[in-house]
């Protein structure tokens, strides 16, 4: 082949490698469907990556301080009384003030095995966007297994807490969960990629803070009066 011609085929390749880049990075930033649009929260589902159940996204805003809101999502023994499933939450350990270990129940109905992990949990805050990150993983052969539950085979969640003008703050939950059973019933599907996220946030909206208002936390920084302002 000419010289010429395989510089020229070379360069079409490389162009056609960077489209395609795009593409798929279009396709993945958009393939998220709504579900669900009532009470101001929206549910989004898509196909999971390392599951074979939807992944979800429910989002909501709420006027809050980031602060608070750290403050509540680390309150992990009030987790039944507003997480819906959630039968039990047992803290592990706080390894330090951005991360920690939790044991984590979800009711499921009869017949059903309840369903169990054990969570780590790290806090992030990004420096520019002042958006805060609590990203949630699953260590399910840190405990073992209980004979009468059945331990989810994998599990990936988000907190993200994005400020926004007049002291709102838009709230995004997500999960990718494996529920561990083989074929997923479309009951279970139902169970924990829609009726358990859209509960769970309603009830966070719902939420008293009053007695998380007072918190501070070394990671964390509050938007200005003038990052505000921008942001409206």
């Amino acid at each position: 082949m000419p010289i010429r011609a395989a510089k020229y085929l070379s360069g079409f390749r490389c162009i056609a490698a960077v489209c395609a880049f795009f593409v798929a990075a279009s396709a993945t930033a958009s393939d998220w469907q709504l579900e669900v649009d009532q009470d101001n929260i929206k549910l989004f589902t898509r196909q999971g990556e390392a599951s074979p159940m939807k992944t979800y996204k429910v989002e909501t805003r709420i006027k809050a301080t980031l602060s608070s809101l750290v403050a509540f999502l680390n309150d992990e023994k009030s987790f039944p009384k507003w997480m819906d499933k959630v039968a039990e939450v047992e803290k592990i350990r706080d390894i330090n003030e951005q991360e920690s270990l939790v044991y984590q129940v979800i009711d499921a109905p009869w017949p059903a095995k309840d369903q169990d992990n054990i969570l780590y949990s790290k806090w992030t805050q990004d420096p520019n966007t002042l958006a805060v990150t609590k990203d949630i993983t699953a260590e399910p052969m840190f405990m073992k297994e209980k004979s009468n539950r059945r331990r989810q085979s994998f599990y990936k969640a988000s907190w993200t807490l994005i400020p926004e003008g007049n002291g709102m703050v838009k709230v995004e939950y997500s999960a990718e969960i494996d529920p561990g059973v083989g074929e997923v019933k479309e009951w279970m599907e139902k169970m924990l990629a829609f009726d358990m996220p859209f509960k769970t946030i309603r009830n966070f909206r719902r939420a008293n803070l009053d007695n998380y208002a007072g918190n501070k936390f070394a990671f964390i920084q509050e938007p200005s009066r003038s990052e505000l302002v921008m942001a409206e």
